[in-house]
């Protein structure tokens, strides 16, 4: 009986320590790391000439639509004293190319906004990767972003090697 309760503390003292170690030691506590995407993306020179020409685009799309709007109101004072039928069908017409027009600009905006940002997230990822690889603790990064629904994380935040690797700070070690 003595030998099984002996047997029995030092299996438990062995597990014990074994996950002390595991959970509680340096390496582990670096290998979940943080890092803020939003401060980097705003950081960065691409992103800037990105924004301004979505801004453009949408400019363009949002004069287009008032235009379409104010043709409608027009539109719709003209019916209003008139009633004729006629100005009925334009109204519904008009009111059709403007539901279109509005999914076409969405539609636009959505592939342009692609076509602009994919290329600086591919950057971003690839500085990520250069920094993983220099220090191979790291096993997952966490976006501390405000709103990305990371609250704490006692991780290492990597989002200074990040900007290095991206050539937005210079290197200071």
């Amino acid at each position: 009986m003595k030998k099984q309760k002996f047997f029995y503390f030092l299996l438990f003292l062995f597990l014990f320590l074994f996950e002390y170690h595991f959970l509680y030691s340096k390496e582990y506590h670096n290998q979940i790391v943080c890092l803020n995407s939003m401060d980097l993306i705003e950081k960065m020179p691409e992103f800037s000439t990105a924004q301004k020409e979505l801004n453009r685009i949408s400019k363009i799309h949002e004069n287009i639509l008032d235009k379409l709007a104010k043709e409608f109101h027009l539109k719709v004072e003209k019916f209003q004293k008139n009633r004729n039928p006629i100005l009925k069908k334009e109204l519904v017409i008009l009111q059709a190319r403007a539901h279109t027009y509005q999914k076409t600009a969405a539609d636009d905006l959505t592939k342009m906004q692609n076509k602009l940002l994919n290329p600086i997230y591919k950057k971003i990822e690839k500085a990520i990767h250069k920094v993983i690889d220099k220090n191979k603790n790291i096993m997952r990064v966490d976006d501390c972003s405000p709103g990305k629904g990371v609250i704490v994380n006692k991780g290492e935040d990597i989002t200074e090697a990040v900007k290095r690797e991206l050539g937005l700070i210079t290197n200071k070690k």
